[in-house]
């Protein structure tokens, strides 16, 4: 592995502000630790000395003015954008878990629906919060701060603002119509990951836990895994369904279905952690085109035979054969159900992730924009 460097700059100033709502000027110790890395001390050094330049030329301390007691727009900005950008990455990344999760089954699509939707209201209550948080509410007891910090030396007061109330546009910056956009989309957000279970309850669809997407109808396909699992190189198998539907009193009806087909020829190719993976087989089931099947519930009975290539010795395998055999219960919605449901369940979770995000990013940049409303910070040695 080749070798990286770091080097690292303890930055020590003095950071001085022109209050945007008083016109008081004003200084406070500023102390940053950057460091930057590369694959030479020389480079490690340069990006170090660029983060630092962006550090003074960008970062600033939550400091309020000592005449009106105001957090400066570049500080609230500051703090409100590394607070959403926080909220943005953390979303993504349980966002995308949550779709991965879905679409490989690991989840049931209901329990998916609701871990969805909460993720989206729990990233739209995070960003609302840094967002609303007044940070200029009370600036008597902002201003009362400051003294404290003038008389232990950490903050200098230049020179006096002007006296009076400070005006509200600079206290609370208002926002624009497409930052009150971003806001409202989260709450639509939510409502779009919950739509698939709210729509369910509303039709009156029942779940078939054991049936991967849960909700089944006349006509719809839906997967079930076996009880057991299987190990095998590479985790290959290939399998040969049969299913049939029972009812009390009446004739079974033999449903369609179809399985894994891995086709390994002769030879495999395959890594030593690679000979024994682990398998879960499956089998697809297409409930019959019955109108009179809705609403009622059916045993689905499941023979798979299957066959898999087993390592055996350090450079061959062996196909191995098995019959595996599940009953699960099937509540039957009306026709289509299935497919209706899994329509609007994969609109609904990707319409919602895509609100979070957009809206994380219009907050970020309204953020941004708040802090190129401040005035010219200057650096004193």
């Amino acid at each position: 592995m080749a070798k990286r460097y770091t080097s690292t700059i303890t930055i020590r100033c003095g950071k001085q502000h022109t209050c945007s709502g008083c016109g008081a000027v004003y200084s406070y110790l500023f102390v940053r630790k950057v460091s930057g890395t590369a694959g030479t001390a020389e480079g490690a050094q340069q990006n170090a000395r660029k983060a630092a330049d962006k550090a003074l030329a960008s970062s600033v301390d939550l400091q309020a003015c000592p005449t009106c007691g105001l957090f400066q727009p570049d500080m609230i900005g500051q703090k409100r954008r590394r607070a959403h950008l926080t909220t943005f990455v953390i979303a993504l990344l349980v966002l995308g878990v949550g779709l991965i999760l879905r679409a490989s089954d690991v989840l049931p699509a209901n329990t998916a629906a609701w871990v969805m939707a909460g993720a989206c209201a729990l990233a739209a209550l995070a960003h609302g919060f840094s967002d609303f948080k007044d940070l200029n509410r009370d600036p008597e007891a902002n201003r009362r701060t400051t003294e404290e910090r003038i008389t232990a030396g950490t903050v200098k007061a230049h020179s006096a603002g002007r006296p009076g109330p400070t005006a509200a546009e600079w206290a609370r910056p208002p926002r624009t119509l497409f930052h009150q956009l971003a806001l409202l989309l989260l709450g639509v957000a939510v409502l779009l990951a919950a739509s698939p279970e709210i729509f369910r309850s509303m039709r009156g669809w029942p779940l078939s836990p054991d049936a991967f997407p849960p909700v089944v109808g006349p006509g719809d396909t839906t997967r079930i895994y076996m009880n057991d699992k299987i190990s095998s190189v590479l985790g290959y198998w290939r399998g040969f369904p049969k299913v049939a539907l029972q009812r009390p009193g009446a004739d079974p009806i033999e449903a369609s279905a179809k399985t894994n087909q891995n086709n390994w020829g002769s030879s495999i190719s395959a890594k030593s952690s690679e000979k024994d993976n682990s398998a879960t087989p499956w089998v697809e089931v297409e409930v019959p085109s019955d109108a009179s099947l809705a609403g009622k519930t059916v045993d689905c009975v499941i023979q798979l035979g299957i066959e898999y290539p087993k390592a055996s010795g350090s450079s061959s395998f062996e196909v191995e054969s098995d019959v595996l055999h599940r009953s699960v219960t099937l509540h039957l919605a009306s026709p289509g159900a299935g497919a209706n449901y899994n329509s609007i369940w994969w609109v609904g979770a990707l319409g919602g992730t895509a609100l979070v995000l957009f809206s994380g990013l219009v907050l970020v940049g309204a953020s941004r924009g708040l802090q190129r409303k401040a005035n010219p910070t200057q650096i004193l040695a």
